[in-house]
């Protein structure tokens, strides 16, 4: 991970609460599979800790992203990684960092199914698609509305990963292999 210096302490503190309102919407994911749970309270608990480490940069200060929390964040897209029944995208990072360099948002790959006369899942992808393109250009509510944007933007990224999820179950179907 590339690091910025930044001169202002207000961006650390937005970097800040973002960590803390990822961290809120991975503790109020519904789930009753225990592990899930356990995974999405442990993305929290590490958001929680990047927020802290954020918010613990002096007023004034011109300095780098700080190791500790960048190293939370990562921690944080590991146990996603680990666990895709969160539902929570491997780039959830990238939405913390924004006060903080200058990257593009991140977007999710393309689901390719075996079945291409199957069009609902092709329709499903193109709207999470254009909602993701209109969320991450729409500058004045993330700015503005910065906690809200965000649970708007990870409710897509949530529909496109259980999409994902049914699209690799159709494609594991014996009358879809190729």
């Amino acid at each position: 991970m590339s690091t910025t210096a930044a001169p202002f302490v207000g961006q650390y503190e937005q970097a800040a609460q973002r960590a803390r309102t990822v961290a809120e919407i991975a503790r109020d994911r519904f789930t009753t599979d225990p592990r899930i749970r356990a995974a999405l309270l442990a993305i929290a608990e590490r958001l929680d800790a990047a927020a802290r480490e954020f918010a613990a940069v002096p007023p004034g200060a011109y300095t780098e992203l700080p190791t500790e929390a960048t190293e939370e964040l990562f921690m944080a897209e590991q146990i996603a990684v680990e666990n895709p029944a969160a539902r929570f995208p491997a780039e959830l990072g990238e939405y913390v960092l924004v006060p903080l360099v200058d990257r593009e948002l991140p977007f999710p790959r393309r689901l390719n199914p075996v079945n291409p006369e199957f069009a609902q899942f092709a329709q499903r992808e193109a709207e999470q698609a254009h909602a993701l393109h209109l969320l991450h250009n729409d500058g004045p509510h993330q700015w503005e509305r910065t906690d809200d944007w965000l649970r708007q933007v990870f409710k897509v990224w949530e529909k496109h990963l259980r999409l994902e999820a049914e699209i690799a179950v159709d494609n594991a179907r014996p009358d879809n292999r190729r």
